[in-house]
């Protein structure tokens, strides 16, 4: 049962960082909120966490077996919606049973998914905090307790990513634990870079129990 439930986990891992998983119809909770007139984008904001403009985003995955790939997903903010009094903007994939909401605000992006009628709620990035600042989401998925501890491991670095360096990049590390009866397991272990106004520009997951990778994703391009 717990290897099924982490494939799970990872799965919505990957989904929380990046906010463009495909999408199924799904039966969202009446309280996921009210819907409201989408917002205008900003376009000379800088942000570490772009709002979706239906803009579709390319990135190249390489496995741990050296099996590569192109994941390209589609982000549309199909309006805005109210959950627990802030306003999240609807973000639209290409078809997954996860639903995706966002909200940034002074540098916190916040991200709200719905697994079937699990609420999960998790802070991704706090652009504005020094290096080595921690918080913890704690959340039930798939009716199983779950954390995932954040860390901003660096700031202000460079990455160089299919050719182009990006200046003044965010690495934040994810560790992701889930509790069935008295054992506590590693579901998630994961480092993701940010850069201005671009977003997620690389993820890296690690195999839980090994270490080793297992998925290398780097953003190729953004176009309408």
């Amino acid at each position: 049962m717990f290897n099924t439930s982490k494939t799970v986990f990872l799965a919505l891992a990957a989904c929380i960082a990046f906010a463009s998983c495909k999408k199924d119809p799904v039966t969202e909770p009446a309280t996921a909120g009210t819907a409201i007139a989408p917002s205008p984008v900003v376009a000379d904001a800088p942000s570490y966490f772009v709002a979706p403009n239906g803009e579709t985003y390319t990135y190249v995955d390489t496995t741990g077996k050296g099996i590569v790939s192109t994941s390209i997903s589609s982000k549309q903010n199909v309006g805005d919606t109210t959950i627990d009094e802030k306003t999240f903007a609807k973000v639209t994939g290409d078809g997954s049973h996860i639903s995706n909401y966002q909200h940034s605000a002074d540098g916190v992006t916040t991200m709200v998914t719905y697994n079937g009628t699990d609420k999960i709620t998790t802070t991704v990035l706090k652009a504005n905090e020094p290096v080595g600042t921690e918080w913890t989401d704690n959340f039930t998925n798939a009716g199983i307790p779950t954390s995932y501890k954040w860390q901003i491991a660096e700031k202000g670095i460079s990455r160089n990513v299919m050719g182009i360096t990006y200046a003044n990049v965010i690495k934040v590390h994810l560790l992701g634990t889930a509790t069935i009866g008295t054992k506590t397991t590693t579901v998630a272990n994961a480092d993701y870079f940010y850069a201005p106004n671009v977003g997620l520009i690389e993820n890296i997951s690690y195999n839980p129990a090994s270490g080793a990778t297992e998925l290398h994703r780097v953003f190729q391009k953004k176009s309408k």
